[in-house]
């Protein structure tokens, strides 16, 4: 199989799973738009491809960590390997409390099936992550460390591998009152991660491989409103208390870069030069501005992100290539969730 259509499904993989992809394409008004070649298309996308699989994942374990720090790390297995192993993950912690710190939480997937998804995922091998508490007085400012050991995600006949590690750092998290009407949480993280991916197709001698340095910081803000607030009330209580979530006034901001090598052997460089910045309509989140560039090999490229004002649920990438000055541009959808980051 040629290595562009094998890129191909490694992105089209995780469609059915809501994870940032390419939705349809259209060209731009430039008539020489058609100079920008689909493989140069698709260079410039696989590295978001990694970007998902690396943050749906931890969202994933985000999930199962929440859920045994609720537990005070209680792990509690269901089933072992003398009942047979069938959809299952088996979660051991070192140090089940809730004082002791760093503790490590290791994550061994056998044949487990993302019921998340609307495809047929299964996942295998191992992920330790390291939870280290900076300062005891600040709880929640906690350093999630993830390494991967021959992780991997299958879909139909195509498999990713992932091996390296990828360290989440909360340096801010504050909440910010505005009287008793409005609350707004901040957070602020800043993302390491050393990483490599290879992609194995069923009948394929073929197995692709990608490296991955991270260095970004993603900030996300959160909106609530107190629904029983009233104008005009005596002093307000605890009693009166009942905030609601908004999410249509959220915003993610990334900034940052990433390093690696591509399929083809070449080194590239994707860098942040305007904050990528995130918010939702109507349900679905969207990129409503932000600019990148793109160095691959000896290839530059310039790529543009904003709500597409006549499909506002989607956003509107263009790809210009800084040596023709020639560009492309598509609609793409943007899955990811807002609630993990809080």
């Amino acid at each position: 199989m040629r290595k562009s259509k094998i890129i191909l499904g490694f992105v089209f993989l995780f469609t059915a799973a809501g994870i940032f992809i390419s939705s349809c394409s259209k060209d731009s008004t430039n008539p020489a738009s058609t100079t920008l070649t689909s493989a140069q298309t698709i260079q410039v996308q696989n590295s978001d491809a990694q970007d998902a699989v690396a943050e749906q994942t931890e969202q994933d374990v985000d999930s199962k960590l929440d859920e045994l720090q609720n537990s005070n790390y209680a792990a509690s297995n269901l089933k072992s390997a003398l009942t047979g192993l069938n959809d299952t993950v088996i979660i051991t912690v070192d140090h089940p409390d809730t004082t002791t710190f760093p503790k490590v939480v290791t994550l061994t997937y056998y044949n487990y099936i993302d019921s998340n998804a609307n495809e047929s995922i299964i996942k295998n091998g191992t992920i330790s992550v390291t939870i280290s508490l900076a300062n005891a007085d600040h709880k929640r400012l906690i350093t999630r460390a993830y390494t991967f050991t021959n992780f991997a995600v299958t879909t139909d006949s195509t498999t990713v591998i992932l091996n390296g590690t990828r360290t989440v750092s909360r340096t801010k998290d504050a909440i910010m009152a505005t009287g008793w009407q409005y609350l707004r949480v901040a957070i602020t993280d800043n993302i390491t991660a050393s990483t490599k991916f290879s992609i194995v197709t069923t009948g394929s001698t073929d197995t692709l491989t990608f490296t991955r340095n991270v260095e970004k910081v993603r900030t996300a803000i959160a909106h609530f409103v107190n629904v029983n607030f009233k104008a005009g009330e005596p002093v307000y209580n605890a009693i009166h208390l009942h905030y609601r979530h908004m999410p249509s006034f959220d915003t993610l901001t990334y900034t940052g870069t990433v390093t690696g090598i591509n399929e083809k052997g070449d080194t590239y460089t994707k860098t942040i030069t305007a904050p990528l910045t995130i918010s939702a309509y109507k349900g679905s989140l969207i990129i409503v501005s932000g600019t990148m560039t793109y160095v691959v090999g000896t290839a530059s490229f310039t790529i543009t992100f904003k709500q597409d004002p006549a499909h506002p649920h989607f956003t509107l990438v263009t790809v210009t290539n800084n040596t023709t000055n020639t560009s492309k541009s598509f609609d793409r959808r943007f899955g990811r969730l807002f609630k993990r980051w809080w």
